[in-house]
């Protein structure tokens, strides 16, 4: 039998439901959690309900999953192919594992991975894209693990903390996804 697209080792990607909000509102107010990404001022409950009603309809434009466990359905974050184009088969790809319990424990790099592959496989995409700031060495190892490469850097892009942060570029194209 073949594998679900939306099933990997560890994960399940499904549709986002409201009752999902108040762990989404809880992570994009986490500083920890929100640290490398571009996310900066504190959200409101009803922003984060705006949000999923706006993220969660499915259609070529967007493909937007929440991501849970497979071992016991535990909402653990969230992922979206954004910005498709249906000529130059591209997206970029957005990841936040929100639950810290589950940081290092392979539930990003599998989320990456069977996100990617629906991406390739049930989208028709032939190039999916990210922007990771400089200094998240975490995820870009992810990135690069799976079989995303550095393309260029958007020098001072991000300011944060005082300072101004690179902004690497990535991309991965259909057939270079390291499935292991």
């Amino acid at each position: 039998m073949a594998q679900s697209p939306y099933e990997g080792k560890l994960i399940r990607l499904r549709a986002k439901e409201p009752e999902d909000e108040p762990a989404f509102f809880r992570w994009i107010n986490d500083h920890e959690v929100i640290e490398h990404l571009s996310a900066r001022y504190p959200f409101s409950h009803a922003q984060e309900r705006e949000w999923i009603a706006a993220t969660a309809a499915p259609g070529y434009a967007r493909a937007a999953f929440a991501v849970e466990t497979l071992a016991d359905r535990t909402l653990i974050g969230h992922c979206d192919l954004v910005g498709t184009s249906p000529e130059h088969r591209s997206a970029t790809l957005a990841i936040m594992i929100g639950e810290k319990s589950c940081w290092d424990g392979g539930y990003g790099t599998d989320t990456m991975r069977t996100l990617c592959r629906f991406g390739f496989a049930e989208m028709n995409l032939h190039r999916i894209q990210l922007e990771v700031l400089a200094g998240n060495d975490r995820a870009k190892h992810v990135y690069e693990k799976i079989g995303f490469r550095v393309e260029g850097v958007r020098r001072d892009a991000h300011f944060r903390h005082g300072a101004y942060r690179n902004s690497i570029i990535m991309g991965l194209l259909e057939g270079e996804l390291r499935l292991d």
